[in-house]
Parts: structure tokens; sequence; C-alpha cells
């Protein structure tokens, strides 16, 4: 079926696909996903051809169905000067400074979170996750406060993030026509608020990205022109979508904690701070071994050679994220959970400029996430939090994964009874 060549297995567990077939052909591997010629790279050299302007290109990546999902073209579309000048724009949300007034809000938002979870007996863990993590980006992107609104918000996100593992069938009442309805609703919402922080800034990261819009020297954007609101909006958009998902990395620290309580001993051990080293290796593993998303979608720009296996120009390039990290990464019996690989005696994520690139490699102004600092704040606090106050029990479950969701999501949600320590 030349067609849908190796789309249905690519859709139904994309984090599947890409390690049968890298296990079989090894750091790269050619098929046919998504209606396009595709060749699959993985690994920290794959990483750094994969960030090479000359070589990947972004504008045209993605899938059609993913960038409707994005809205547009928004960073992750973006090259050259284009992608330059936006980059410089959004890191104004992303500032040292910025992140010093986001501190105390996301703290708030975690402990207030945590005494409601102390009180409510069984909860689903992950669903909670899902409410804070809103909470937490909404607030302090846009001064959105708990409420209706931040509700319709958090389950149209939770709808559309369904929406990139599923087939793009744009049919009434499939997966994926409901995330496209849930997108523009998300969006209507985001065009509103991005005129009224334009109209009335306060501190929060919407403003600081309006006012370095303003500030900024012409040409701004891919058109020579400043970003408009829709532009805004779809950054917003992505910087949210990007948040929201961080709920999959908070599960994953409480079952991380559970599984080796060696590490927890040792963490509560200690006067943890955020500036802590053995919190900062313990959150950097959880991130290193967390299926979130699985791929990163380029495009060729050129024909190029990777491990003897030649890319012709135009063909979609997807760096797998997961594998980097495991099975094609530098690290020393790499599946086992081990937050001292980190630590300035074994620093093994040194051993190769992109050995560690759970939200993209390279410099902060190239593709990488801008929001690599600030999810790792978040994580940080949480697990202060968790460590310092409470204590948790995991009734039996299923805890294997949902595959069918972005990120994946273990089966029976995470059920937890959460306590504060006597």
């Amino acid at each position: 079926m030349p067609l849908l060549g190796e789309t249905l297995p690519f859709a139904k567990n994309p984090f599947r696909f890409l390690d049968e077939r890298l296990a079989k052909y090894g750091r790269v591997f050619r098929t046919n996903v998504l209606g396009r010629k595709t060749v699959v790279v993985a690994g920290p050299e794959a990483a750094g051809r994969f960030i090479d302007g000359s070589v990947v290109m972004r504008e045209g990546s993605m899938p059609p169905h993913v960038q409707e999902l994005f809205g547009g073209r928004s960073l992750p579309l973006l090259d050259g000067d284009a992608h330059a000048a936006r980059k410089s724009v959004v890191l104004a949300a992303f500032t040292r400074e910025a992140m010093a007034s986001y501190l105390p809000i996301i703290q708030g938002a975690v402990e207030r979170s945590f005494a409601k979870w102390a009180g409510a007996g069984e909860i689903r863990w992950l669903d909670e996750m899902k409410r804070l993590a809103i909470e937490v980006i909404c607030s302090t992107f846009f001064g959105l406060q708990p409420g209706e609104e931040m509700d319709r918000l958090r389950s149209d996100y939770d709808i559309l993030t369904r929406g990139f593992a599923t087939l793009p069938i744009n049919f009434p009442g499939t997966p994926y026509r409901n995330a496209l309805k849930a997108r523009d609703r998300i969006l209507g919402v985001l065009r509103r608020i991005v005129r009224e922080r334009r109209a009335a800034p306060t501190d929060d990261g919407l403003s600081r990205i309006l006012e370095g819009a303003r500030r900024a020297p012409l040409p701004v954007g891919a058109h020579g022109v400043r970003p408009s609101d829709d532009d805004l909006a779809l950054e917003l958009h992505h910087i949210v979508v990007a948040g929201f998902i961080v709920y999959g990395e908070l599960a994953a620290i409480v079952r991380q904690l559970t599984d080796h309580p060696d590490v927890r001993a040792r963490l509560q051990s200690e006067p943890l701070t955020l500036q802590s080293h053995d919190l900062l290796q313990f959150v950097n593993e959880v991130k290193r071994l967390t299926p979130i998303v699985p791929v990163v979608f380029g495009k060729s720009r050129k024909e190029f050679e990777f491990d003897g296996l030649t890319v012709p120009a135009g063909w979609m390039v997807l760096w797998a994220v997961s594998p980097s990290h495991i099975a094609h990464g530098v690290y020393d019996d790499a599946q086992r959970f081990d937050p001292d690989r980190f630590s300035p005696a074994r620093a093994e994520d040194r051993r190769h400029e992109h050995a560690f690139a759970p939200q993209g490699a390279g410099p902060i102004t190239g593709h990488r996430c801008p929001g690599l600092d600030f999810a790792t704040v978040f994580m940080s606090v949480f697990t202060l939090v968790l460590l310092r106050g409470y204590t948790w029990e995991l009734p039996p479950q299923r805890f294997d994964y949902d595959w069918s969701k972005v990120p994946p999501e273990v089966r029976d949600g995470l059920r937890a009874r959460v306590m504060v320590i006597p």
C-alpha cells in the first residue's frame, strides 16, 4: 500500500515503531509514513546533523495534519532570519528575571494542589497533574486564574494532544476532527488574551513577549514586520502545548520515586533547595527516560549521508528523542534509572555535546525549546513540595502506557492517596 506505507503501525504506537526499526537497522532507517518519504535518525551525532540548518530545514517539515493542530507557522516551522527574529521575541518570556517572577506563582500552585490532594482520599493523580500543569502555564504566561475558562482550556488541550497520535481522518466524531475543533476554541481564547494584554500589559510571560516584540528592531518575523496578534497567539499556543505536556514528567517523578526508594530516601535526607545538585540530577534523569514526544520534525534541505545511508533532498527527517537517550545514546546501562550519571564525577551527559537533549539540541537561540529551564523549575518545585511535606500510596492498578496519547499515559490514571507527613 504505497500511499499508506508504514503509517498504520507508526500511528498506533510511534515509540514502539521507532524502537523496533532502530534496533533492526541501526541509528538510521528509511520508511514511508504519513504520506511522506521519510528517514529516521537517532543519537547525539544525528542530533548534530538535524540541527544544522544547511542540512535540515523546518519549513514544510511537519505533515499537514500536525501543522494544522499547531494552527499555522510558529517557531517549529521557521528557519534562518525569520526564526532568529521570532525566537528573540519569545525568549523575552524566559529570561532569568522572568523565571524569578514565575517562581512564587509556580510554588503557590503546587502547594495548593498538594494541600487539596491530601484531603481528597483516592485521586486520579494524572488528571490532577493535568490541572496543575495548565494552571501553572496559564497563570505565569497570561495571568489566567483557576476557574471555568481554565477548565475548558485544559479539556481542549487534552483533546488536542490526542490528535497528534491518531490518523488524520477529518470526519465528524473522529479524534482528529475533535482535535481541530479544540484547536479553534483554544486559538479563539488566545487571540482575545493577546488583544487584552496588548491593551493592558502586566508582568506575565505574554506581556514580556509583547514588549520584546515592541522593542525588537525591524524586520521581525517571516515577512519583515512585527509579529501580529495572530502570530503571537500561535506562539502562545505552542508554549501552552509544551507546558501542558509536562504533566507526563510529573507522573514520572512519582513513579521513579516509588520504584526507587533509595533515591527517595537520599533526597529526603538532604536539605534540598532548587539549587541542589542532587535534585537537578534527579530531574534530568526523569527527563532522559520519560517518553513525551516520539520525534522532532525536519525536512532535508539537500542530499546528505548519515551512517552510510543517503537521504535525498526534500525527504521528511525525524529525529527520535527517546532512542537518542537510551538505545542509541552514550549512557552506561542506559535503561536503568540512575541520577548519579549526571554527577560531576561521572558526567555521562557530557560525553557528547548533544548527549542530553530532551527538549531539543543546540543553543537556546536555535530550535531547542525555549521552556527548557521553565520545565526544570516546575519539575523541581513539584519534587521539593512532594518530598518535604507529603507521602503517597499507589494502590494495585495498571501501570503500562496507553501509547495512543501524547504524552503516553499510564492506563489507570495513576490512582493514588496523598497524605501529609506526620
